[in-house]
């Protein structure tokens, strides 16, 4: 098991990746989920804890694994969970 402050990183690494992956703007990202750009801006820096129902939402929309975005697994072509 990974130590939590490894898969936390691993997750802000990870969703901003897919972010800029993607081309989206932080102000896109908090469009698509129905939150301002400001809280998704802290989210993404770890400054607020992301809740899991947004980590569903940016799992689906980049069509990964929560266990992936999380950091729990490596293996970005997981079955998603």
């Amino acid at each position: 098991m990974k130590p939590y402050t490894e898969t936390r990183e691993a997750m802000f690494d990870r969703i901003r990746a897919f972010r800029k992956r993607e081309h989206y703007t932080q102000t896109q990202m908090a469009e698509r989920l129905n939150i301002s750009r400001r809280t998704y801006a802290n989210y993404e820096r770890g400054v607020h804890a992301m809740p899991v129902e947004v980590l569903v939402v940016i799992a689906d929309l980049f069509g990964t694994s929560l266990d992936y975005l999380t950091g729990r697994s490596d293996d970005h072509d997981a079955e998603r969970s």
